[in-house]
């Protein structure tokens, strides 16, 4: 029996836009985002799913929103799906956290499954909740279809598991962009990726090429 889940990370936000570190500030759709969203519904209009779950961050829920538009399904918040808690350093611009927070500015750069956020989450704490909450939806809809829309580095998270079993996999991940669609199936307890990060739903001018954060560096690249 196997059980498929559309992973889609959210829409631009204004956030993506000023170049801020965002973790769970709660960054309104900025006017790109919006356009994604209707290319987005689009895309999924036809697409059968079964159930819906988001993030409760205002983008995410903006983007799954979208997904069902022409679907008439609740859409299931889920905390676990919350992008990570990275307390002192939220909505921050790079270059602030670069010199407010050196030590975890460099293991994020360097380690970032190491990364402690200063009065937020660390990153194992961030894989364990993720992974738990993928693990509830998975066996809340067993042979079903699934989507859940969630955040960047939700998705990094998860990504290292299904990639190598463990955190260290995140030094590895894919960056992942706004609405970008990746497809998960889990049989027989196995999860492996059919797709990733497909944003073929948006036009050129709408595909912004994803963002790595770094702060060892000029900014995003």
């Amino acid at each position: 029996m196997v059980t498929r889940l559309y992973i889609v990370r959210h829409c631009q936000s204004t956030g993506n836009v000023e170049g801020r570190f965002q973790g769970r500030f709660d960054a309104p759709v900025s006017p790109q985002g919006e356009q994604q969203l209707e290319l987005l519904a689009l895309r999924f209009r036809n697409i059968h799913l079964d159930a819906v779950y988001s993030s409760p961050l205002t983008r995410a829920m903006k983007t799954a929103e979208a997904c069902c538009r022409f679907h008439p399904l609740p859409i299931q918040v889920e905390e676990g799906l919350s992008e990570i808690d990275v307390g002192e350093m939220e909505n921050l611009f790079l270059w602030e956290i670069a010199e407010k927070f050196p030590a975890a500015a460099k293991a994020w750069d360097e380690a970032p499954d190491q990364c402690q956020f200063p009065g937020g989450e660390s990153m194992e704490q961030v894989y364990g909740r993720v992974n738990a909450a993928i693990d509830r939806i998975i066996q809340e809809n067993r042979g079903k279809t699934v989507l859940a829309t969630t955040h960047g580095g939700v998705i990094r998270n998860l990504y290292a598991r299904v990639a190598s079993g463990f955190l260290a996999g995140i030094r590895e991940s894919a960056v992942f962009g706004n609405t970008g669609v990746s497809i998960l199936e889990e049989e027989n307890g196995v999860l492996s990726w059919k797709k990733l990060n497909d944003m073929s739903h948006l036009t050129e001018e709408l595909r912004r090429p994803p963002v790595e954060f770094r702060f060892g560096g000029s900014g995003p690249v």
